[in-house]
């Protein structure tokens, strides 16, 4: 009887150690896709226990796990180019006879360096004949402007031109950027070859394209300059940590706990208006096991300079911080350089992108994911091979069925985040117990022996 008692108590011994504190449902976008993806959000990182997300999984109607991987964010992709009008201005023909050669031409510039006109200069006998060359102000995009993009007037169906590209920041000493490029537009039987883009590799704010051939060139229209594509960042997500006590023994010192397990990459203060500091930061985690506490604490920035300006209704503040690699550690700590007594205590503001679980709709739908299992082991997954033969045949932005995250429950609360208790050596205790045993068996027998001797 005992021994079936024992028995019927494993199930549940088993069930309570694969629970979870919350739970969300999840709602397909499709209904027969197989594999699907879901991005994690606040409440998932807030409730994981372990750094690799190992207590982050998919479940279906039976409570069996499915096959399932946690991914971080994809890396932002530039989006398209970018184009602007640039300020240009025709030169004569004798402008510029020889490579890298001064201006002939007078060039009239504001109290900001910007080319507002070009005449000859008085010395000049005039204008000579044959293609101009074309003076670029980039202005403020000098350093950004990735190409240059050319429109002729009237849309001509055949050219051939070359042009020696040179930059300047004075508009006295030139320097040749490339000896020749090539403007070229031709078509036969229908179709149409063209190149009208001139690549720019340089900080320069002023250009001169001088023509290689004496004439042959159409009017031009437009010269515009083409930026680099922002990088989609619009998925930036950021959290907001108060300081805990000040530190009486260290001034200007102030420590943040974090709750849950984000990929922090990015950091930011939130200070009162006209204020400057310079922090050194550092960061720690009891999962950190070292010899002295002191130890434990790492260090990510030193001498991060913040500041905050106010003018009027208009609000400055310095950017934010690039860790440059993600940490999920849940202690955070600033201290002000110099340390100043009375340094106002600054909210930290932690930023992360979100990523995503990808499963296999395996089991018996509807399916749940689940977070916060403090006794959570180490998931292996095969699913990386998989995925990744699929973006092979599919495209690199293959991505499974999107999956959304429902509205969150609890499922077994704090209490899922009680560490397991130490696996006790049973080997250890059988042994004691048959040296216990042997021992009062030992002392049983001298005891009978005592008693069983005869008188004197």
């Amino acid at each position: 009887m005992k021994r079936l008692w024992w028995m019927a108590l494993l199930p549940l011994t088993a069930q309570a150690a694969d629970d979870f504190a919350a739970q969300w449902p999840l709602q397909l976008a499709q209904g027969d896709a197989g594999a699907y993806r879901v991005v994690l959000d606040e409440g998932v990182y807030r409730a994981a226990y372990w750094r690799d997300l190992r207590d982050v999984q998919v479940i279906d109607a039976d409570g069996r796990p499915m096959a399932s991987a946690v991914q971080a964010a994809a890396m932002p992709t530039a989006g398209p180019a970018r184009q602007v009008a640039l300020d240009w201005f025709a030169l004569p023909a004798s402008a510029a006879t020889t490579a890298g050669g001064d201006l002939s031409v007078v060039v009239q510039r504001d109290a900001g360096g910007n080319v507002v006109s070009v005449r000859n200069s008085p010395g000049s006998a005039g204008a000579a004949k044959g293609d101009p060359s074309w003076l670029v102000d980039l202005g403020r995009q000098a350093g950004q402007v990735q190409a240059l993009r050319v429109e002729w007037e009237g849309e001509p169906t055949a050219l051939d031109l070359g042009y020696r590209l040179e930059g300047s920041d004075d508009l006295r000493r030139w320097q040749v950027l490339d000896p020749e490029v090539r403007l070229v537009r031709l078509r036969n039987q229908g179709r149409q070859l063209s190149s009208d883009r001139v690549v720019l590799s340089t900080t320069l704010r002023y250009l001169r394209l001088v023509p290689l051939q004496r004439e042959g060139a159409p009017p031009l229209r437009a010269l515009r300059g083409e930026l680099a594509g922002d990088a989609g960042t619009n998925d930036w997500q950021w959290i907001e940590l108060a300081a805990s006590a000040p530190d009486t023994n260290v001034p200007a010192r102030f420590r943040y706990r974090m709750q849950g397990r984000f990929p922090v990459q990015r950091l930011d203060v939130a200070m009162p208006a006209n204020t400057a500091v310079s922090w050194n930061v550092s960061s720690s985690d009891a999962d950190r096991k070292v010899a002295d506490a002191a130890q434990a604490w790492q260090a990510r920035a030193s001498g991060w300079n913040t500041w905050t300006l106010q003018e009027g209704e208009r609000r400055q503040a310095s950017a934010p911080l690039e860790l440059g690699r993600e940490t999920s550690d849940r202690d955070w700590q600033l201290q002000a350089e110099p340390a100043v007594a009375g340094t106002p205590a600054p909210a930290l503001k932690l930023g992360y992108r979100p990523g995503s679980v990808v499963f296999l709709a395996q089991g018996r739908a509807p399916y749940l994911l689940v977070a916060g299992n403090a006794r959570a082991g180490v998931r292996e997954s095969n699913l990386e091979p998989m995925l990744a033969a699929l973006r092979a045949r599919n495209g690199a932005q293959w991505q499974p069925a999107a999956a959304s995250l429902g509205e969150s429950a609890v499922r077994a609360g704090n209490k899922a985040y009680a560490p397991a208790a130490p696996a006790r050596d049973w080997k250890n205790l059988v042994l004691w117990a048959v040296l216990v045993a042997g021992a009062l068996a030992v002392a049983g027998f001298a005891v009978s022996l005592l008693r069983g001797r005869p008188p004197r």
